[in-house]
């Protein structure tokens, strides 16, 4: 999955420079900001003793746009993030949270309106690079991504992959309001994985503006 991600993020690369260069087109190529609040826990398999909360984060970042044709557009993003989620076992309450950034790359399609506004809604993968993770029990920080002889708390993978769906709505004047849902298809437990399963979700809500027009 993340070898597809970087062709594809190549791939626009390529595309660019060529447009750039052949069609000097400002609307060819549109590029801006994104703020957005997430709400992430983890779809949860192989027991029935331990349930996922959502927890609230906070993820910004930027976008480049390419635009195919009137109606199809490629869309790669740069996006870091913090979150944070809950975890239930047996009445015991743990607290994760992370920090991390992702590369999604949307294949979106796109509702131009004769105001210069537009609707659109994309489909694609992501890959999320985690920089840190930890989990709070009995009021002490774990680190999720080191071995820890002295704690039954198994280790996670700092990376993992999956499948996004954005929409959203652009003003004339560039200002966007946007959602996304974004799902693993990376079970992200490395110790005890074939008995018991992570898959990270994640939707969020916010805010974007776009520069080119």
């Amino acid at each position: 999955m993340r070898i597809v991600t970087i062709i594809i993020i190549a791939g626009i690369g390529i595309t660019g420079a060529s447009a750039q260069n052949e069609i000097q087109d400002k609307s060819l190529f549109a590029k801006g900001l994104k703020m957005e609040s997430n709400f992430s826990n983890f779809i949860l398999s192989g027991t029935s003793e331990v349930a996922s909360r959502k927890g609230i984060g906070a993820t910004f970042g930027g976008f480049l746009n390419l635009n195919v044709s009137k109606h199809f557009a490629v869309q790669g993003e740069v996006l870091y993030h913090y979150k944070s989620s809950g975890i239930n076992r047996n009445g015991e309450k743990s607290k994760f949270q992370y920090w991390g950034m992702e590369i999604p790359v949307y294949a979106v399609y796109q509702w131009k309106f004769k105001n210069s506004s537009r609707l659109y809604a994309g489909l694609g993968p992501y890959t999320e690079f985690g920089f840190s993770a930890e989990i709070k029990r009995d009021n002490k920080w774990t680190d999720l991504y080191q071995k820890n002889d002295t704690s039954d708390i198994p280790i996670m993978f700092s990376s993992n992959s999956g499948f996004g769906l954005m929409a959203g709505y652009e003003f004339a004047l560039g200002l966007q309001l946007n959602a996304g849902y974004k799902v693993s298809i990376t079970n992200v437990l490395d110790a005890g994985s074939s008995a018991f399963s992570m898959f990270p979700k994640t939707l969020s809500l916010g805010v974007g503006y776009r520069f080119g027009k």
